[in-house]
């Protein structure tokens, strides 16, 4: 059995130790397209990060391929119907990062609210005489309304961390979550009540023909402007150019993110240059604890699917359906 690790993923010891006790590990030196074509010729399954792109040609090419095991959440950068025609398993990994995205969300949400890049960097560039302008841009969480759009894992998660702030929380999913509205003390509302209301937002959806540019010029005209943005789910989820046009003419208060367009991003894009921008490099559910849970959950589940099991949190569906007819 052989088991695929795409360059730049680093996986902790302790889950290659792992999975070597089942199949041949091979660590690729690159992601080029002849290195992952050479290695997934006999490979049995692959770990994804989010980063690398695993299409048809490259999952047809892959004659005993059982598994495609995403260390994340989104699939969207891997061919779902693809792997499906041939019987594959394709799986993420959800849950094991919700608090460490949650925390992130809330990091970057009071570093908008609370300037912390531009202070940090008042202070070490010995600007201190922008103590001042900090002192009118600061802003207080606590009254304020939080919105979140998609309330899964992550959002629920983000959804008690914002109540815990003395936040009133609005949320937004395509079936409405009664037991959490009550548990929680959080409201539903219509995306357009939501994008209307608060006074921060935040993005924990999946990309999908329906997410993609699910903020776009529209909804930057009827955000208060005022209001942070806070993307964590996938760059396509927010249009990049009205984003920054919005700021530009300052139709938001600011906007936060982890995640790009393309990846990694242009260091030229003027949406590095606003100051209401904080940025980071697609980092948000990488701890030390929820690597270690993660990456041995995975492995775990690789392995169960190279002997013959079938592993959780399968994608597709239909791959099941398959195996039961």
């Amino acid at each position: 059995m052989k088991i695929v690790v795409p360059h730049g993923i680093e996986m902790v010891e302790e889950a290659l130790a792992l999975l070597r006790t089942a199949a041949r590990v091979v660590v690729l030196p690159d992601n080029s397209e002849a290195t992952l074509r050479a290695e997934m010729h006999e490979a049995n399954a692959i770990l994804m990060g989010a980063s690398l792109r695993l299409d048809r040609s490259l999952i047809e090419s892959a004659s005993g391929l059982k598994h495609i095991a995403r260390l994340g959440v989104g699939v969207d950068t891997i061919d779902l119907q693809a792997a499906t025609e041939r019987g594959v398993f394709v799986t993420n990994n959800p849950g094991l990062t919700a608090d460490s995205v949650a925390e992130f969300t809330m990091a970057l949400l009071l570093g908008l609210a609370k300037n912390i890049p531009r202070c940090d960097r008042a202070v070490k560039e010995g600007r201190w005489e922008e103590r001042s302008v900090l002192l009118n841009d600061n802003v207080e969480l606590n009254a304020k309304t939080h919105g979140i759009v998609g309330l899964g894992k992550i959002g629920g998660r983000v959804a008690v961390r914002c109540r815990a702030f003395g936040m009133r929380v609005l949320y937004f999913k395509r079936n409405r979550d009664l037991e959490f509205e009550r548990s929680a003390g959080v409201e539903y509302a219509p995306l357009p009540t939501l994008i209307g209301e608060s006074d921060s937002i935040s993005l924990h959806t999946p990309l999908t023909a329906e997410t993609e540019n699910l903020f776009d010029k529209p909804q930057f005209e009827a955000m208060k402007r005022t209001a942070f943005l806070i993307n964590q789910s996938r760059g396509r989820v927010v249009n990049e150019e009205s984003l920054i046009r919005a700021l530009r003419e300052g139709k938001i208060g600011g906007y936060a993110t982890d995640v790009y367009e393309d990846e990694p991003p242009d260091a030229k894009s003027e949406l590095f240059r606003f100051k209401n921008v904080v940025v980071a490099p697609h980092v948000g559910g990488v701890t030390r604890e929820s690597r270690m849970r993660g990456h041995m959950a995975v492995a775990a589940e690789v392995i169960k699917t190279l002997k013959g099991g079938i592993p959780k949190n399968v994608v597709n569906g239909e791959v099941l359906q398959g195996l039961k007819g």
